[in-house]
């Protein structure tokens, strides 16, 4: 054999070895798989958990993810989203212990950017509430101005828009009379503590307030409307409100969802009570979601003993609501007119304290109570206890009621 062949077979044998060795390395690639998912799989909370909504970073919250491969992951959060106490996003793919995507839950939509690394869970949500009617805005509180009223051939000054809304149909014309009260009460308070009001697109509320308002309010306005039909004018009231000093209070205090065509409002108590106590809110949380499923009167009973006030006299089916409220958020009505957004609540929510019963022998009413038992408990400021007088009117009125709304009367601010 010639050395020429000789090279040309050995050039031959080493091509075939590289190929073979190629061969080999791409069918050990293709071997490996990628099993990061399994060091997601688990539950997370605590110091296993950092957590982001949107810019800000959260804690107390818990979530769970599971998977049996890595590309049908399923991430569980709870109480996260707004108005749902339980949120699944599914599919999810995991490569290198990371993952990410957007998912459309029952009221929003959701971005979510996360891994896994050192057992710790970090995990990022940027949220887009669902806003079919566009109410996703910052308001600021309606200017209080009067305008002339008839009533039963009597000339009377009232408030034709102020900061408070308030509505009342009933089979007593003379509600037409406490109505304008109520404005007027409403429209000089309300402005003195709050400016505005965002409801933010990812379902944050937030408000600019006055932390220590020095509110000033003087019986004789309402005296005043009694005898002479004349309500307070715009200089008095404007003169009133803070030209400065405004705070802006902290996201993650109340939410707000869409649900059946209503503005939900939901408070969120552990951050209420971290933002009061600090580091001594740690586990009331839990603590409190346990007392808000529990039997209304029972906890009526420790809240009365808790808090040295007297809540004996008040139905269970207001305590009921409350709770709801509390745990589900609360219904509000929204009707925008003449470019005045008002969102209230209507009679429905107020039939379970406005309703007359019978305590210690007189029709009274569970709000009239609450008051009595407040007042008593040192808990009523001296100058605002006389609206007894006027939840007690409302109770007496409440049988011929046919409508009834009381909130906030806004308008946008930009």
């Amino acid at each position: 054999m010639s050395k020429k062949l000789l090279y040309l077979l050995t050039l031959i044998c080493s091509i075939s070895l590289f190929t073979a060795c190629s061969d080999d390395d791409n069918e050990k690639k293709e071997e490996e798989v990628d099993n990061s998912w399994e060091q997601v799989v688990g539950d997370y909370s605590g110091e296993k958990l950092t957590f982001s909504y949107g810019e800000t970073t959260l804690t107390g919250k818990e979530v769970k993810f599971s998977a049996t491969n890595g590309t049908n992951g399923s991430l569980l959060l709870k109480n996260v989203i707004p108005g749902e106490n339980e949120t699944t996003i599914s599919d999810i793919a995991v490569t290198k212990g990371e993952f990410s995507g957007t998912a459309t839950t029952t009221n929003a939509n959701v971005e979510y950017t996360g891994s896994v690394k050192d057992e710790v869970m970090t995990l990022k949500l940027t949220v887009v509430m669902n806003d079919p009617n566009g109410w996703a805005k910052t308001y600021r509180l309606s200017n209080y101005e009067t305008g002339e009223y008839n009533y039963e051939g009597m000339p009377m000054i009232v408030p034709t828009n102020c900061a408070l809304y308030a509505n009342w149909e009933a089979e007593e014309n003379y509600v037409n009379v406490l109505v304008p009260i109520f404005k007027i009460a409403g429209g000089i308070l309300l402005p003195q503590v709050l400016n505005t009001v965002t409801l933010e697109t990812d379902g944050n509320i937030t408000a600019e307030f006055m932390q220590k308002p020095k509110v000033q309010f003087e019986q004789s306005w309402i005296m005043s409307f009694f005898f002479t039909g004349n309500a307070p004018d715009e200089s008095t009231v404007k003169a009133l409100i803070p030209a400065s000093g405004w705070q802006t209070a902290p996201k993650h205090l109340a939410y707000w969802f869409v649900k059946n065509d209503q503005l939900y409002v939901k408070l969120n108590i552990s951050t209420i009570l971290s933002q009061v106590l600090g580091s001594e809110a740690e586990g009331l949380g839990d603590i409190i979601n346990e007392l808000l499923n529990g039997d209304p009167s029972v906890i009526k009973g420790m809240l009365s003993t808790m808090a040295g006030i007297d809540l004996s006299n008040i139905s269970d089916a207001s305590f009921a609501t409350l709770l709801s409220w509390v745990k589900d958020g609360i219904p509000m009505n929204v009707k925008i007119e003449n470019s005045c957004t008002y969102m209230y609540l209507d009679k429905k929510s107020f039939d379970p304290f406005f309703s007359s019963h019978d305590a210690s022998g007189e029709a009274t009413s569970d709000l009239s109570e609450i008051w009595k038992a407040l007042v008593a408990a040192g808990k009523i400021p001296q100058e605002m206890q006389p609206m007894a007088l006027f939840i007690n009117m409302i109770t007496e009125y409440w049988p011929g009621t046919t409508a009834f709304g009381l909130g906030m009367n806004l308008q946008a601010a930009n």
